[in-house]
């Protein structure tokens, strides 16, 4: 089934729905409910015990909980709908763990669809046994007369065959084209090369495309529990048609979008009458990719320490012309030296403006100091992080390891950042991790380095009040409150008294969106 909002308004919304033997986890003040009564959009009443009753003659449907939890929707904050969407429909190479594995999924989606080009999506070197990505003339073996495009996991280096390399037409000149030893491209573009590779690639899709992808791809997103989503759209690495179709069309989906435009571009988003700007502004790299600007050097690549993307001065305006024009604003920053320089603007823009309560956000911010986090709540700064990165990097002998050395048990110290104040909202990178709040939960949890661990109760803040404060709609979400969306999930369990390591495990058996039923596995 496919979910257009238009749904919400082909029903009665006086209709009345009951949810009853319920464990309601209503995450505002550690209130607990057995029932909930929604009429129309919105909560209408909770309780305990026998209250309920006089619902159940008006109630079109009565929902038996059977004593599983009930929790706010869950708000995925950092989210790349468009290119999730469109990735579901290309070759999957996450699972490849070698060159040959590589070639046999692109021979097949070759011969599936002869002379078409063949997009891969989530390649991960350090799965590969030969630890490096194939070139072109690997690529060739599998298939030489279309063109073949893959993008690694995190996308920041592409893998082109030959007849791609001629096909986009990228100018061998450009930062990030990588040469043999004869100086002839092997195909992997990194850098600025691979920016605008990726936007030529993305720009050539219709929107209708775009359309059929994103609303079939809120089949898996409902199944998880997710209700809100924060799209993290446009900008580098990504396309601004991204952008321009969410704003055009969010209104479309069945659950709520809350754009991030990824641009510089202030006068631009303040025509669009937009509150907030960035999300993927990106002011360094990632660790995988060895681009994340850091203090020190990489454990497995002596004399690089990453870089930033922007100048302190260049970062210094830019921020201060989002503190004038009132704009949230969302800055990408995982290591330490991105994180300085993004504090440092702030602290400028502030000086200079004495704006407040804007509630900007530092995205992803895995590498931060005490003296950083300090700092960011003296700003009054969100912290939006994807936990489920230490579930697939964190810990000893994983990626974070092997870049990082021993700072690996620095990255992500959710417990400490929490203890000094700052709201933490959680949200996946869709697709870089799983769309699954529910991995996220588990993966805070269950960090890898014990003192950075949370309470279960926290981790779900992450995903639910939090992310609503994120985006200023704690007024009508996040929490289950009477007057407020009836956004809710139910769990196949109780989530308070599984053991830790099972949280992960847990499935999601009802979502709700403003009082319609968009999923449902209970009878």
């Amino acid at each position: 089934m496919t979910y257009f909002r238009k749904q919400y308004y082909e029903v009665d919304m006086k209709r009345d729905l009951l949810i009853v033997n319920a464990r309601c986890l209503s995450m505002a003040d550690d209130a607990e409910y057995d029932w909930i009564a929604i009429r129309g959009r919105t909560i209408s009443d909770m309780g305990k015990g026998e209250g309920c009753k006089k619902y159940i003659s008006a109630a079109v449907k009565i929902i038996d909980a059977k004593g599983r939890t009930v929790l706010p929707g869950f708000i995925d904050s950092h989210f790349h709908i468009v290119q999730a969407a469109l990735n579901s429909r290309s070759l999957d190479l996450s699972r490849a763990r070698s060159f040959r594995d590589i070639g046999t999924l692109i021979s097949e989606a070759a011969k599936a669809s002869p002379g078409k080009s063949i997009r891969g999506i989530g390649l991960d070197e350090q799965n590969l046994k030969e630890g490096k990505f194939p070139d072109r003339i690997i690529i060739d073996r599998y298939c030489k007369d279309a063109p073949v495009f893959i993008n690694s996991v995190e996308y920041q280096t592409s893998v082109l065959n030959t007849y791609a390399l001629l096909y986009y037409k990228i100018p061998f000149t450009l930062d990030g084209i990588d040469f043999d030893e004869n100086q002839v491209p092997t195909g992997i573009i990194t850098h600025y090369a691979n920016v605008l590779l990726r936007d030529n690639v993305l720009r050539s899709i219709p929107n209708s495309i775009r359309m059929e992808a994103a609303s079939g791809f809120l089949d898996s997103v409902v199944e998880k529990g997710i209700t809100t989503i924060n799209a993290m759209e446009g900008g580098r690495l990504y396309c601004d048609k991204d952008a321009e179709f969410i704003y055009e069309s969010k209104d479309e989906l069945a659950i709520d979008v809350a754009l991030f435009y990824s641009t510089t571009d202030v006068a631009k988003v303040k025509e669009m009458q937009l509150p907030r700007i960035g999300g993927c502004l990106y002011v360094d790299g990632t660790f995988g990719a060895r681009t994340s600007a850091l203090t020190f050097e990489y454990n497995d690549c002596p004399g690089n320490m990453g870089g930033l993307n922007f100048t302190q001065k260049e970062m210094n305006q830019f921020v201060l012309e989002c503190y004038i024009n009132k704009l949230q604003l969302a800055l990408y920053t995982i290591g330490d030296r991105a994180i300085e320089q993004a504090l440092a603007a702030h602290e400028y823009a502030l000086d200079k403006t004495g704006n407040t309560g804007l509630r900007h956000r530092l995205e992803h911010v895995e590498l931060p100091t005490l003296d950083h986090i300090r700092r960011a709540k003296k700003l009054g700064l969100v912290f939006s992080m994807s936990p489920a990165y230490e579930y697939v990097w964190g810990g000893p002998n994983k990626l974070y390891h092997e870049r990082l050395g021993e700072n690996y048990k620095r990255t992500n110290p959710f417990n400490q950042i929490i203890g000094e104040g700052v709201v933490i909202c959680g949200g996946s990178d869709c697709d870089v991790t799983p769309a699954d709040p529910l991995l996220g939960i588990h993966a805070a949890v269950n960090h890898p380095v014990e003192p950075h661990r949370v309470s279960i109760y926290e981790a779900i803040k992450m995903f639910t009040c939090n992310g609503a404060y994120g985006i200023f709609e704690e007024d009508n979400k996040g929490t289950l409150e009477v007057g407020k969306l009836a956004d809710i999930v139910i769990l196949d369990s109780d989530i308070l008294s599984v053991p830790n390591e099972e949280i992960k495990d847990i499935k999601i058996m009802t979502t709700i969106k403003s009082g319609q039923i968009l999923y449902n596995k209970l009878k």
